[in-house]
């Protein structure tokens, strides 16, 4: 309910979101990946996930858990 109710707010507009649960995310234009205040990646989330082994895709394994679809 609550992605539904951002993803409405969000269309045709630029936004900055900064996340920690990638669910939300994983449909925005292009995501930015941070480490120690540096960027490391950015893509989408297919591109991201394409990638070899990096941050956003060990994270997303992590929180997919299985119950997510890539």
């Amino acid at each position: 309910l609550i992605q539904s109710a951002l993803e409405t707010l969000m269309q045709n507009k630029t936004v900055i979101a900064i996340a920690h649960r990638l669910s939300t995310v994983m449909k925005m234009d292009r995501i930015i990946v941070m480490e120690n205040g540096n960027t490391k990646l950015s893509g989408t989330h297919h591109e991201l996930l394409s990638h070899k082994e990096n941050l956003y895709k060990k994270l997303w394994e992590i929180q997919a858990g299985g119950f997510l679809s890539k």
